[in-house]
């Protein structure tokens, strides 16, 4: 720590008292300061002291997090360059509160004729870090009467009396970054710089700041790769250009959250649970990884584990315990995809084995409504299916209600779906555990060499929708989705996972399949006391219950 020396004392009477009217005493102060750390470091704690209040209407004291991004970006590198940053922070550590304070004490010493500008790549993320400026000279007699005027409306803007004008500006597809083109900010400021297009990033942000000695300052949660941020914080060729700044939200626990809870690290292991320590939203957000915007769900290998020699589909017409139909209803040119689900017992527990497998094409197969809602009735009667989950995401009410209506009156559980995206999401969440079993190597399917020509086409579809399907992080909703890539299909997949997680009964975690037993009376069909193996086998019957080594 910095102590309270005389030093300090100066400085806190020359800017708080009849020195702080003197503009050009002030700005020789700053610029002496922005050449020594320990100075600027001083110089910004008796401005805090001086003129800014916390929450409970106390002198501001930064917390350690803070204070660095402060101080940092307002002294100059040792090289004496332009300084450049780039800064990725957790979500709630303060990151644009801390930029919101620079550029306060930046305008209170550099009053004459200089350019702020705040970009973001949406007005209302702009405005952030604008409006806690604001509030920074509002609710200060002094720095208020510095004030010439404030602008929120068409092309907003603080401006002082000595002409420093503070801008904000999304930089965006619907704008192409006009607000900025042709400007000269002497201190720029681009708050989640990360969700700004490279291209418009490129053709518009970096320019401005080529002709003046000014600070760049670009601050973001991570996203893709595929970005400049990522070069600017681990491309050598901008190690001698830029001060990169990382920290996660273990460092800002340590440091202290002045702001946003929660502030401590069993509460953030808390939030860590609920959102997945694998998702793409806590990687980026909370622990400020690069991630690939796209990549695959499963592992190959791991998917082609799950094929067992010598097994064969069930047999119609006769029931096959703890049972499971799982339905993707077909929408637009998608088809529709029945799966078969049963559960058998090995030495590490229960295995969920594929005994039966379906498409509906009604691109090629001219099949309707009608025929598709008699087929998954008559495949849950063939086997003695004790429930029906479907994919009731946005199939209207027809088809659900005919099968439950069946379900009630064949005395089975019916079980809709709603497949909703998102981190947190039922769908990422059932894939999440659908990742797990395979990894488990509790997800068993016949082996295609085994089978009749007609089943391992389906076979063969099923393992490669599987071996296709991407997570993609949509950047600008800072959420990942699950999906096939484009032109491909996920209908194998959706009705496998809804079918696996229903004959183990095992719920995601944030996710309720809101499994109900329609009718009261609860009898299922009538079962043949010779009960089959879940599979017909041959003699060649090798069983593969091995699990996958190492992580998918």
């Amino acid at each position: 720590m910095i102590a309270v020396t005389n030093e300090t004392k100066k400085l806190n009477s020359v800017i708080s008292g009849a020195g702080a009217h003197d503009s050009r005493a002030l700005e020789d102060i700053f610029e002496k300061c922005r050449h020594d750390r320990r100075k600027m470091t001083i110089l910004v704690r008796a401005f805090c002291e001086a003129y800014l209040v916390d929450d409970e209407n106390r002198p501001l004291k930064m917390r350690p997090l803070q204070e660095n991004i402060v101080v940092t970006s307002l002294t100059y590198p040792k090289n004496g360059k332009q300084r450049k940053m780039a800064i990725l922070a957790p979500r709630g550590s303060g990151k644009s509160y801390a930029l919101s304070i620079a550029a306060t004490v930046y305008m209170f010493f550099k009053r004459f004729r200089d350019l702020i500008f705040i970009l973001a790549p949406s007005e209302d993320q702009a405005s952030l870090i604008f409006n806690y400026v604001y509030r920074h000279f509002a609710d200060n007699a002094f720095l208020s009467g510095l004030v010439k005027n404030y602008r929120f409306h068409n092309k907003p803007n603080i401006t002082l009396k000595g002409g420093t004008v503070l801008r904000r500006a999304p930089v965006a597809a619907s704008n192409q970054g006009q607000a900025i083109r042709g400007q000269h900010p002497t201190f720029l400021i681009v708050d989640e710089s990360p969700l700004i297009s490279d291209k418009l990033f490129i053709d518009n942000v970096e320019p401005c700041i080529i002709a003046n000695k000014a600070p760049f300052i670009n601050l973001g949660t991570p996203k893709s790769k595929e970005n400049h941020m990522w070069r600017y914080l681990y491309d050598d060729a901008y190690a001698d250009t830029f001060t990169r700044l990382v920290y996660t939200w273990r460092d800002a626990v340590k440091a202290g959250r002045a702001y946003t809870p929660p502030y401590t690290e069993s509460e953030m292991l808390d939030k860590m649970l609920e959102w997945g320590e694998d998702s793409i939203y806590w990687r980026t957000e909370y622990e400020c990884e690069f991630v690939e915007s796209v990549s695959q769900i499963f592992n190959p290998e791991a998917i082609k584990a799950c094929r067992v020699r010598g097994t064969y589909f069930a047999e119609r017409g006769k029931v096959y315990p703890n049972c499971t139909v799982a339905v993707d209803i077909g929408k637009s040119v998608n088809s529709t995809v029945i799966s078969v689900w049963a559960v058998e017992k090995d030495a590490k527990g229960n295995i969920a084995r594929l005994i039966s497998l379906e498409e509906i094409n009604p691109r090629t197969g001219g099949h309707d409504i009608p025929y598709q809602r008699q087929r998954i009735v008559d495949t849950a009667r063939d086997f003695g299916a004790e429930r029906i989950i479907i994919d009731a995401t946005g199939i209207g009410g027809a088809i659900e209600q005919d099968i439950r209506k069946a379900c009630y009156e064949d005395g089975r559980h019916f079980i809709p779906f709603v497949f909703t995206g998102g981190p947190k999401g039922t769908k990422t969440q059932a894939y999440r555990d659908y990742v797990s079993f395979i990894q488990q190597g509790i997800v068993k399917i016949p082996h295609p060499a085994d089978l009749e020509p007609n089943e391992a086409k389906l076979v063969n579809k099923w393992i490669r929708e599987h071996c296709e399907l991407e997570y993609v992080m949509d950047a600008a909703d800072k959420t990942e989705r699950i999906s096939a890539p484009d032109g491909k299909h996920d209908d194998y997949c959706d009705s496998s996972v809804m079918g696996i997680h229903a004959c183990l009964s095992m719920t995601p975690a944030s996710a309720t399949f809101a499994s109900t037993n329609i009718s009261n009376n609860t009898s299922r069909p009538s079962q043949n006391r010779d009960t089959p193996s879940i599979f017909r086998t041959g003699k060649s019957r090798n069983t593969l219950h091995k699990r996958i080594p190492g992580g998918l």
